[in-house]
């Protein structure tokens, strides 16, 4: 069964000019009724929540993790059992239970990086990337007077329709804000919803991930980028299959 080695978020930024908050809080733009409204399935469950009697899994019809708290498939919408469910310990409770214990903030070449002094298993959550949410015109703004933010823009698509989530870890924001571009990542991002319609930038390992190994992710989502979809800034991730510069933020322009 699930081992939790994860805890209550106790990082904190290395720069104390900066903000710490362990999760999304409302910025310029945010939508406050997405915020505050929680999804619409909640389950009566009072043992391990299950796919046949649990109303949260069985809206959807499967598991989001296995027994040992692992990612099953990142091709789902995951809804967590919140706050209005009975259950108050159960297997569909991952990413609110905070971050993983082992996390280190290192200064390397690219600035600083997130690393791990434990193993992380594939499939197993790390952080959430958290931050203020705030609405496509404000990213833009925000992007026009700062080269060096840290707004990142996700699109789910929902039969044909499109929910765009927008997340600035700039200066206020989480250990997720650490987490460096690979060409060749470990990790990548799932949304997931909990108490809120707006979701949780959840990272999750792609892949075995080794004891003092740097946390990585794929700024522009999984597989290579086009040449047309590549920015000025150089890449330094030095991987195999580095592209030579690292993606352009999609979605702001």
């Amino acid at each position: 069964m699930y081992s939790n080695n994860q805890s209550e978020d106790n990082y904190d930024h290395i720069d104390n000019s900066l903000i710490y908050s362990s999760t999304n809080i409302p910025g310029p733009g945010c939508n406050m009724n997405d915020l505050n409204s929680c999804p619409n399935q909640t389950c009566n469950c009072t043992d391990l929540c299950q796919t046949l009697n649990c109303e949260c899994l069985g809206i959807a019809g499967y598991n989001n993790y296995d027994n040992f708290g692992k990612l099953i498939s990142t091709n789902r919408f995951i809804y967590e059992c919140n706050d209005l469910c009975k259950c108050t310990s159960c297997q569909n409770r991952i990413v609110q239970l905070g971050p993983r214990i082992g996390l280190r903030i290192t200064h390397c070449s690219k600035g600083y990086g997130l690393y791990t002094d434990i193993l992380i298993e594939r499939g197993q959550f790390v952080c959430e990337y958290a931050g203020e949410i705030i609405d496509l015109t404000e990213a833009q703004r925000r992007s026009n007077s700062d080269n060096e933010n840290y707004i990142f823009v996700i699109n789910e698509h929902f039969s044909g329709h499109v929910t765009t989530t927008v997340i600035d870890s700039t200066v206020i924001g989480n250990i997720g804000r650490y987490i460096n571009h690979s060409c060749e990542p470990n990790c990548m991002i799932v949304p997931v919803r909990v108490d809120s319609l707006i979701p949780r930038l959840a990272i999750f390992a792609m892949k075995d991930i080794q004891c003092n190994e740097e946390i990585t992710y794929h700024y522009g989502g999984e597989g290579s980028q086009p040449q047309n979809n590549l920015s000025d800034v150089k890449c330094l991730c030095e991987s195999f299959s580095c592209n030579r510069f690292l993606p352009r933020k999609t979605g702001l322009f």
